[in-house]
């Protein structure tokens, strides 16, 4: 019967997703084929045009690159002529080689060129003229430090060479100048820890594949008991809070109220003086207490009224778990995505720093020696196609698994139960073969949609942090910025869980992008505490799996880098590679995660669109359904 909610579930669907079903949404597959082949074209003129040598090279301050353009070709490296002082560090001159003492070094700068610089010394050892190739300030390589001209000066100073582009002064003083332009100590370091613990870093993508496995084991029989676990310390937390900050504010106001016991225990006086102290108001944590027993209240409310849609998020969950153990294959999937997204990644990175170098040296007097270029008008369009595309491809990728695993769900799902049927298309390959042939074009427009909202996000980020100042000198502005990227920002999820849904629909029904997001959202609308239960509850528990692999992860890096003797004393900062092992572990817990939050959303849609046609059968119970969410139809 039709409605404001739209239409039931077409009957047609009972046997489960469509067999004869024709292209979705050539139009939209056809413009992101045309768009390719533009990302191609705009490939081809940043390999004609760009050299990203350009890029990592210095520049002297007549804007040319050291070691690259014709007339410094042969001097590769950025000398520092006048480090007495930071604003004087625009003049530079390229030189061939980085000017040294003949001398060997003390043993104490041999120890280490950082920890141990040299004091100033007389240049006596040093070479009284540098290997340079003069430009429009530093018109001489002889060493003049009498000039009174700051742009006349030429010191010649003791160096080493940093990072293959810098002559990097040993020289105490010079050196505290110049480092703080290139921030040295650090890069040094951490470059050298990552280079220290690399098999370490590499071995971490199987530790945590080990843990995602571990993850995968116990999640069937730990489901329920962690969801019952979270919301019970919630509750506590919630009423300990309460507790604690009200009694503070009759500690603050009025501690006769509070019970003996606790008046024993704290020193009111010295707490009212503190308070006093730092303008504290007490009512504030009156308002706290209140607001904290009122969400604890919230969570005893939700537990008793919606107990059933609890129990029901839990049999979805471990419905999704006997979908990953039937169809085991399908964690392979979004690590071969995560590959391919890889290569596109080095593959776009690439072609950007080819883009960014075809840029004109820019022509501003007394820059520091890097990143100097302008753009054209057309190479600022090139470059936001390609961000674009940066943009459109990776929500295309990421779709493309969510389809696939969606498909994947509809066929398996309507394969458990009392009318599945023996001999039924295995799920995997079912649903591949249905995606390529069919609903490229569907995945197409959903990622378009995507992207174009990602897009606006960034712009409208790139603006404020432009005109930040001038914003902020207006509170409307000010405001006005905020509350479009706020709501930019929630439209973007909307959106992402529409599509996520669509793609479910789709695959049952054949249809393109538009009829099957309608057709999600009047689902949803009929249904919104179940789904707003089940993906609530589904989205804590598969943020526990990520976080579960990645904590752990960098947890086991750390402890390896601070209590073995290999690591121990060699790395300076054991932060920064345990903090990349535990990022490597997020986006491995990412993949094995996103296989259940796909599953997890297409097994209720499926459930859901599976109980409305046995309603309309007259029978009102889903039989179809996979063991799990039998028994719990059951217990109803």
């Amino acid at each position: 019967m039709s409605s404001e909610k739209g239409e039931g579930t077409d009957p047609k669907l009972r046997n489960g997703p469509v067999v004869d079903r024709e292209c979705t949404d050539i139009f939209c597959l056809l413009l992101f084929i045309v768009f390719t082949f533009g990302m191609f074209f705009i490939s081809g003129y940043a390999f004609k045009n760009g050299d990203p040598h350009r890029i990592a090279q210095p520049y002297d301050p007549d804007h040319r690159a050291c070691g690259v353009d014709e007339d410094v070709a042969d001097y590769p490296y950025i000398y520092f002529a006048n480090p007495t002082n930071p604003k004087y560090l625009y003049v530079t001159t390229c030189v061939s080689e980085c000017p040294q003492e003949e001398s060997e070094p003390t043993p104490a700068a041999r120890h280490s060129k950082m920890s141990h610089l040299e004091e100033a010394k007389t240049n006596s050892k040093l070479p009284s003229e540098l290997k340079c190739q003069p430009n429009s300030i530093v018109k001489s390589c002889k060493q003049n430090m009498l000039s009174t001209n700051p742009e006349e000066v030429v010191i010649i100073y003791n160096t080493e060479l940093f990072m293959k582009t810098v002559c990097l002064p040993t020289t105490k003083q010079y050196y505290e100048t110049v480092k703080d332009k290139i921030d040295v100590e650090t890069m040094e370091k951490v470059s050298n820890d990552m280079i220290t613990t690399k098999w370490l870093i590499f071995g971490s993508i199987g530790i945590s594949l080990v843990l995602g496995f571990i993850f995968l084991f116990l999640i069937e029989t730990l489901a329920g008991c962690v969801i019952w676990t979270l919301l019970l310390l919630l509750f506590t937390v919630l009423l300990a809070g309460g507790v604690y900050t009200t009694g503070y504010y009759y500690a603050l106001t009025d501690p006769s109220k509070l019970p003996a016991s606790a008046q024993a225990e704290i020193d009111a006086q010295t707490l009212q003086e503190q308070a006093q102290a730092n303008n504290v108001n007490p009512k504030n944590y009156l308002y706290i207490g209140i607001t904290l027993f009122s969400l604890a209240g919230v969570i005893l409310l939700v537990v008793c009224c919606m107990y059933s849609r609890i129990r029901l998020a839990i049999a979805i969950l471990e419905t999704a778990c006997d979908y990953v153990q039937a169809n085991f294959t399908v964690v392979v999937l979004p690590f071969v995505t995560f590959f391919i997204m890889l290569l596109y990644f080095i593959y776009w990175f690439v072609v950007a720093l080819y883009l960014y170098s075809s840029g004109e040296t820019t022509n501003k007097p007394k820059q520091l020696p890097f990143g100097q270029f302008s753009f054209t008008q057309n190479q600022k369009i090139f470059a936001n196609i390609h961000l674009f595309g940066l943009l459109w491809n990776s929500a295309f990728i990421v779709a493309s698994v969510e389809f696939i695993i969606a498909g994947s769900v509809c066929i398996w799902y309507f394969q458990q139960g009392p009318r599945a049927q023996e001999g039924g298309p295995i799920p995997l390959p079912t649903a591949i073969g249905r995606f390529f042939r069919y609903h490229l074009g569907t995945v197409a427009f959903g990622s378009l949609i995507l992207a174009i909202i990602e897009f606006i996000r960034i712009w409208l980020a790139f603006l404020y942090k432009q005109q930040e100042e001038l914003i902020k000198k207006n509170k409307f502005f000010e405001y006005l910025f905020k509350c479009l990227m706020c709501c930019m920002w929630c439209f973007e999820k909307c959106v992402q869980y529409i599509n996520k849904n669509a793609y479910v629909v789709s695959n049952m029904t054949g249809k393109g992008f538009f009829h099957s997001a309608k057709e999600a959202i009047f689902l949803i609308a009929r249904n919104p505490l179940r789904f707003a239960t089940v993906g609530g509850f589904g989205e804590i528990f598969i943020a526990l799996g990520r976080g579960f692999i990645a904590l752990l992860t960098g947890l086991f890096c750390y402890i390896v880098i601070t209590r073995t003797e290999k690591f121990k004393y060699n790395v300076t900062y054991p932060e920064a590679p345990a903090l990349l092992c535990g990022a490597i572990g997020l986006v491995v817990g990412s993949l094995f995660m996103s296989i259940y939050g796909v599953a997890c959303d297409a097994i209720l849609i499926v459930f859901v669109m599976d109980e409305e046609m046995e309603k309309q059968n007259g029978k009102g119970v889903a039989l179809c359904c996979p063991p799990k969410l039998e028994k719990f139809l059951e217990d109803q």
